[in-house]
């Protein structure tokens, strides 16, 4: 298993070139990321992309939001400048986009990452056919994943590290709900949270220029299933809002987990950098499969 990482400042690009573990970054675009903490203009991705030539390493736009027919015309001013050919791949979730692209002759590989949806190997199959790769879902227990992963046709990309968004919206949620509570506040910031009438956790809300998201309470960690997974391709880290020392430890962690398979030390690692972090729904039976506890 090799690594793509979420790339969260151009400063840290040199440092992960020394990881060898690390075959892409991933890089988030005003208008057409979601759940990507550091958005890059046009300049910036250039930049990116110069820093990444003669490496080993590629890079991958994020484009999963979703997209209205008005939203898709309004790419042509990308593809127009050869916007995309900045990357290797994009990561999507919208197949108007995919079909936009490709009516558009975009030479581009496609990465389809929907959280929720591929949750039996089945699916998984059937969206292999049609893509360069695809993410398995994060919504799975860890050994409904184990067992999905000796069923697929060909290797796939799994979410071993972040906080996975667990709600979207096109709508303008938070600014909706100052409107009608009265409330004179910036629905932009990225310090709301909301919390479910029976549960305690604190979930991250986000509102911008695509919608609205809630995210995981803590960062989703995949370790000590690892050795067991197959046909893996490459593990995601997705980075958030940490900061430039933690991301770099967190990527060393894995770095040396898929060197060593030492889980104890992977653990202490994370524990000496105070992420809070937990299994996430690796760790509990799913009901989003298709077929029941058999992944079919």
């Amino acid at each position: 298993m090799k690594l793509i990482v979420e790339l969260t400042n151009i400063n840290l690009i040199k440092k992960y070139l020394k990881i060898d573990s690390v075959s892409y970054l991933m890089v988030g675009y005003r208008g057409l990321s979601l759940n990507s903490n550091a958005l890059f203009n046009y300049e910036e991705i250039v930049k990116i992309n110069d820093a990444l030539k003669n490496s080993s390493v590629g890079l991958i736009l994020n484009c999963e939001r979703l997209f209205s027919d008005y939203e898709l015309a309004n790419i042509d001013e990308l593809i127009e400048k050869n916007f995309f050919e900045n990357f290797n791949y994009v990561t999507y979730s919208d197949f108007g986009l995919k079909s936009y692209l490709e009516n558009k002759g975009v030479n581009i590989k496609f990465i389809y990452k929907a959280h929720t949806y591929l949750t039996n190997y089945l699916d998984v199959n059937e969206y292999n056919k049609i893509n360069d790769y695809v993410f398995v879902s994060s919504e799975i227990s860890s050994e409904e994943l184990i067992d999905l992963t000796k069923k697929v046709n060909k290797p796939v990309i799994v979410d071993i590290f972040g906080q996975s968004a667990c709600f979207y919206s096109r709508r303008e949620l938070i600014s909706r709900y100052f409107e009608y509570r009265g409330i004179d506040k910036d629905s932009n910031k990225t310090n709301y949270y909301v919390v479910e009438e029976l549960r305690s956790d604190f979930l991250p809300i986000i509102e911008n220029e695509v919608g609205t998201v809630i995210l995981e309470p803590k960062f989703h960690v995949l370790a000590e299933e690892i050795e067991k997974l197959e046909n893996i391709e490459f593990g995601y880290i997705g980075l958030n809002k940490l900061n430039q020392k933690t991301c770099i430890q967190v990527v060393e962690a894995y770095t040396q987990l898929l060197s060593n398979h030492n889980v104890n030390n992977f653990y202490n690692l994370l524990n000496n950098m105070k992420l809070e972090y937990y299994k996430g729904a690796y760790n509990i039976k799913s009901v989003l499969l298709k077929g029941g506890d058999c992944n079919e």
